[in-house]
């Protein structure tokens, strides 16, 4: 008995930690997306005529350490 009540908070701590861990990937894909997006809008942005100021564009302006 004791160890069927082992394995239930076993299977219990491993389903949390992968919970932990998707919210975690997912908050940091988040984070992410506009620098992202940044990037991707500086590479095109010589191919367009006119640009509009956009907040994804004024991102670009800005130094990123982490890129």
């Amino acid at each position: 008995m004791r160890q069927h009540l082992l394995n239930g908070w076993l299977v219990a701590a491993l389903i949390a930690l992968v919970c932990l861990l998707g919210i975690t990937a997912y908050m940091e894909v988040r984070k992410d997306l506009p620098r992202v997006a940044c990037v991707r809008d500086r590479a095109v942005a010589g191919k367009r005529a006119a640009q509009s100021e956009s907040c994804s564009t004024a991102c670009c302006g800005s130094t990123n350490p982490n890129a």
